[in-house]
Order: C-alpha cells, then structure tokens, then sequence
C-alpha cells in the first residue's frame, strides 16, 4: 500500500512520458521538414531548436532530478516540477538563441546542403568546442552537475518558488557546461536525428558523478582532432582542385 502510494506519487512516470513524446515530436519534425523547402523557415528552425534542446538536455538532468526527488519525496512534488519548469526556462533562452544563430547564419549563405556549417566555420567551432572542455567555466559549471547534492546543500531554497529559482540556477550552470557540445549540432547536422541521440548520450554519462570527468578531457581530444581533420581537408580540396586545373 505504501509503495504504491509513493508510486503514485512520484513525479518519475510524467516525466519519462514527456521525455518520450518530446523524442518521438522530434523525429517527426525531422521527417516532415527533411528535403522541404519550408525547413528554414523561422518557425520551423525556432521549433527544431526547442524541441531538439528540451528534449536533449531533459535526458541529460535525470541525475540532479533524481537527487531533488530524493530531497523532496515527503513533500510537495510542486518543489520538483517548479525546478524542471525554471531548468526549461533557461534552455529555453538558448534555444531561442541558437535558432536566430540559424537563421543569421543562413542570411550569410554559410550552411550547406545539409543545413550544416561550411567546413571553415565548422573546424572553427570544432577547435573551439574541443578547447572550452579543457576550460575553468566549464570544470566549475561540471562540478555542480557531478555533485547535485553538493549544489543543493550550497543553493537550496524553500517552496515553490524555491524550486524555480534552483531550477533557473542550475539551467544555467547547465548552459555553461554544455553550450559549446550542443552548438555541435551546426556541425552533426542540424537535421541528423542519429548526431542529437548520441550527443544526448555523451552529455548525460558526463554528468554521472562516478564518471564524468573521465570522459571530459578524452573528448575534448577527439573533438580537437575532428575540427584539424576538418580544417585539414580545407587545404587537401583546394590542392585537389588546383591540381585538376593546372594538371
């Protein structure tokens, strides 16, 4: 009897179901924008980014929610759902921001085919994605993703609104851990639904506490590798084209 009162209770099954639905809207946005001439409309590009960016960093805060309903399960789930809707908030504002990124960068004729960066700018954010792994902002944003215990002994606020303002606190300690993998996105393929499940996969296993940190350096490695690989083949097309014209 008590175990199911704390089943239903429990904030858990809702959430998942949200988490799964927002993956499947996902998938069909992709499906019905791919190859359509309305895929970089405005409204089109704002919905990719907030559906791809939710539903992305959702999968990824299930640890520090996790340690939240552990903190809260005798009290009013209103705590935990007002921390996910503040946490939402903030990703939000960057999904707003990365779609008008979009949108500025496709003025300037800089995507691809594939509504992709050009390989310049991709090696550029690549190199620069690699390096900001190696960073202090994100050692001190990572450290409170590993330990979400730790920030809730240091931030913790009571109520409902308490929880909102923990919420808009860690979104953004999120944000500034991981908006240089997200932005990656230009370069995966902004239309690679495959490039959004595994980048969701590596951000969430380096926020488990036992874990992380070992995979942060040996990805900014690989990144760094990929954006010289990138920035390599630059030269090597401009030679191959040089020397078809001047054989």
């Amino acid at each position: 009897m008590i175990q199911s009162k704390l089943v239903a209770n429990s904030p858990w099954p809702f959430f998942m179901l949200a988490v799964a639905g927002g993956w499947w809207l996902l998938m069909q946005h992709h499906l019905s924008t791919s190859g359509s001439v309305h895929s970089h409309a405005p409204s089109n590009v704002f919905l990719m980014w907030v559906l791809m960016t939710l539903v992305m960093m959702s999968t990824t805060a299930v640890p520090v929610l996790q340690s939240l309903h552990s903190i809260t399960q005798n009290a009013t789930q209103l705590i935990w759902w007002a921390f996910v809707f503040g946490y939402s908030v903030i990703w939000f504002g960057f999904a707003l921001a990365a779609s008008s990124l979009q949108l500025m960068i496709g003025e300037l004729n800089l995507l691809d085919a594939h509504t992709g960066l050009n390989k310049s700018l991709s090696a550029g954010l690549l190199i620069t994605a690699g390096m900001y792994q190696f960073s202090s902002l994100k050692q001190r944003c990572q450290s409170e993703c590993l330990a979400p215990m730790q920030f809730f002994l240091r931030h913790w606020r009571d109520g409902v609104g308490g929880g909102l303002k923990m919420g808009l606190r860690h979104g953004v300690t999120c944000v500034g851990c991981c908006w240089a993998l997200m932005l990656l996105a230009f370069v995966g393929g902004l239309t690679n639904i495959w490039f959004m499940v595994l980048s969701a996969a590596v951000m969430a296993v380096e926020k488990f506490p036992m874990i992380g940190r070992r995979l942060t350096a040996p990805l900014g490695v690989l990144i760094i590798i990929w954006g010289v690989a990138v920035f390599v083949s630059l030269f090597s097309g401009v030679g191959g084209v040089h020397n078809h014209l001047n054989p």
